[in-house]
């Protein structure tokens, strides 16, 4: 669930792609979506159009067009699909975290959740080339972003929920959704472990969760506040 607020925004500013409704045109879009996942691989994310989608999957360009009319629809699209499958696994070790681990102090929780989210992800991105080109890039245009940060913002919301039921203090701000840019800092370190070592290390799983501990620190501690620019560097906390 997200917020009413964060849903119209998102819906205001994106697209409203039609979906396929047919047995055959919905054959046609998945053969576009492997020609497509293929031709990642082979070229990459810049160089890709819908032409040479169009050839390799033997579908015509004009019923493409009807489905995606750019080619970052089309890539969004099939991110969204990935980006869905890894908020399923992140949700599910949240939980398995509560539930293995129950009446901790919210700083266990913090630092086992962080944990256990960070193994997920480094395993399922490791495991998808593609899932990784997509999530990691970030959304093409403002409209994708919108789009992954409603994505994102299910498991934020999923969090905050098992911390209410468990009767834990909520120390995490909801606004800025402080949860999701949790999540962000964490992609920023593995997108830089993908990008330069093609792998997403335990090296990099590591500093991935000194960053995010490091924020969840800063949050209940209410420490490193931005001060006015003639406080001395030294006063600041």
């Amino acid at each position: 669930m997200v917020s009413t607020e964060s849903t119209l925004q998102y819906k205001k500013s994106s697209k409203q792609l039609n979906r396929p409704k047919q047995e055959r045109t919905q054959k046609r879009m998945e053969q576009v979506i492997r020609a497509t996942e293929e031709l990642l691989l082979q070229v990459g994310i810049e160089k890709i159009s819908i032409p040479e989608v169009a050839i390799a999957s033997e579908v015509p360009r004009a019923s493409i067009y009807q489905f995606f009319p750019t080619k970052y629809d089309l890539l969004n699209y099939i991110a969204i699909s990935h980006l869905n499958n890894l908020i399923q696994k992140l949700r599910n070790e949240a939980m398995r975290v509560f539930l293995e681990n129950p009446n901790q102090p919210i700083e266990a929780y913090g630092r086992l959740i962080t944990s256990a989210m960070i193994k997920a992800a480094a395993q399922f991105l490791n495991e998808s080339k593609i899932a990784t080109l997509l999530i990691l890039s970030g959304g093409a245009t403002q409209d994708n972003y919108l789009e992954y940060q409603v994505e994102l913002r299910k498991v934020s919301f999923a969090i905050r929920q098992a911390l209410l039921a468990i009767n834990v203090d909520n120390y995490i701000p909801r606004q800025p959704d402080t949860l999701t840019i949790l999540i962000e800092l964490i992609f920023t370190c593995m997108k830089h472990g993908y990008y330069t070592e093609n792998y997403i290390s335990e090296a990099i799983c590591q500093e991935g969760y000194r960053a995010g501990i490091a924020y969840l620190t800063a949050l209940k501690n209410n420490s490193f506040i931005m001060k006015d620019a003639n406080v001395k560097a030294d006063d600041e906390t």
